[in-house]
């Protein structure tokens, strides 16, 4: 059954209500008004727990609700508080962090794409309201974040699939000509040269800082055809020396029989400005589980960088072989 509550309404900068009277807040409530959350809380009797007015669980009936300026106030009185929305805390992006994790862990295992209007009466909300809250902690809307997954499913299967068909449909694309279509922008080479770890292939890197920590972008005359993160991807954790540090050998291990080049400064130059315009939104970096930061982070520099292709020929650059970088089978 289709959910008819009222949505929570985000939070104004102006003049409205004070919230004096209990007619005031009733109607806040009833609107699910983010702007009176803080300025009181209501009961609702029959169950004894005490949330915020933008909460986004089922109303109760007026005569038993009650209202409190302060949670001193209902703690006192031995009422407990809300699992939902939360009003402990200090501020509402805990319970929509929650909200937009949940909906990361159902993406991440889905092999269609989500149903926005699905997922957001899962969560209790409006599809333009779980859009806009998705966005505005990940960086990224829904859609943008299963094809990330997708696009993770499929260079994952690649590896050990049987043939290419089976990696293609096994991480969720319909057909040959769907996955074909933006084979480029998720691999940077072809799919048949991706199993070969990418024989044949000229591979320039270069790396940046992030506020999840450092980041390498590798690019082929293709596309490009990793973001790696220190750390991420399976990797582990390790010192930093800012000319690559455990991202070049990680890079190397995906793509050995490449030939692995130093950039020339190119790609560093739009790496970096890439890096200077996207990040995980300030909200949701410190509550977000940090896979889901890093996928976040990743997609998005990847959509800031989409159609990049290193020149054929550009630069000669220097060979990363004599740093024991090049696979020597």
């Amino acid at each position: 059954m289709a959910d008819r509550r009222p949505q929570a309404r985000p939070a104004i900068a102006s003049t409205g209500p004070a919230y004096t009277t209990d007619a005031e807040r009733w109607r806040a409530v009833q609107r699910r008004d983010a702007a009176a959350d803080g300025k009181f809380y209501y009961v609702v009797r029959t169950t004894g727990i005490y949330s915020r007015p933008s909460c986004a669980a089922r109303l109760a009936r007026r005569e038993n609700v009650e209202f409190h300026l302060s949670l001193e106030d209902v703690r006192a009185r031995g009422y407990r508080p809300c699992r939902r929305c939360r009003p402990d805390e200090s501020a509402p992006n805990r319970y929509y962090a929650d909200t937009v994790a949940r909906a990361c862990l159902l993406m991440d295992g889905a092999l269609e794409p989500p149903n926005l209007d699905g997922l957001a009466r899962t969560a209790g909300y409006s599809r333009f309201h779980f859009h806009r809250m998705f966005r505005s902690l990940t960086g990224v809307t829904p859609y943008a974040y299963w094809t990330a997954v997708r696009a993770r499913r499929v260079r994952a299967e690649l590896t050990g699939a049987r043939t290419v068909s089976d990696a293609i449909y096994q991480a969720g694309f319909n057909s040959n000509g769907q996955f074909y279509a933006v084979s480029s922008a998720i691999l940077g080479m072809t799919p048949q040269v991706f199993r070969a770890g990418g024989d044949g292939e000229v591979i320039r890197s270069a790396t940046g800082a992030s506020s999840l920590g450092p980041v390498l972008v590798a690019a082929t005359d293709k596309g490009v055809c990793a973001v790696l993160l220190d750390g991420a991807d399976g990797g582990t954790e390790g010192a930093y020396d800012g000319s690559g540090g455990t991202l070049l050998p990680r890079l190397v291990e995906m793509f050995p029989r490449a030939e692995h080049r130093a950039d020339t400064g190119w790609l560093g130059a739009r790496v970096g400005r890439a890096l200077a315009r996207v990040d995980v939104p300030e909200p949701g970096r410190g509550l977000l589980p940090r896979q889901v930061l890093r996928a976040c982070l990743r997609e998005r520099i990847r959509q800031e960088l989409q159609g990049l292709v290193v020149p054929a020929g550009h630069g000669a650059g220097r060979s990363l072989a004599p740093l024991g970088l090049r696979d020597a089978g």
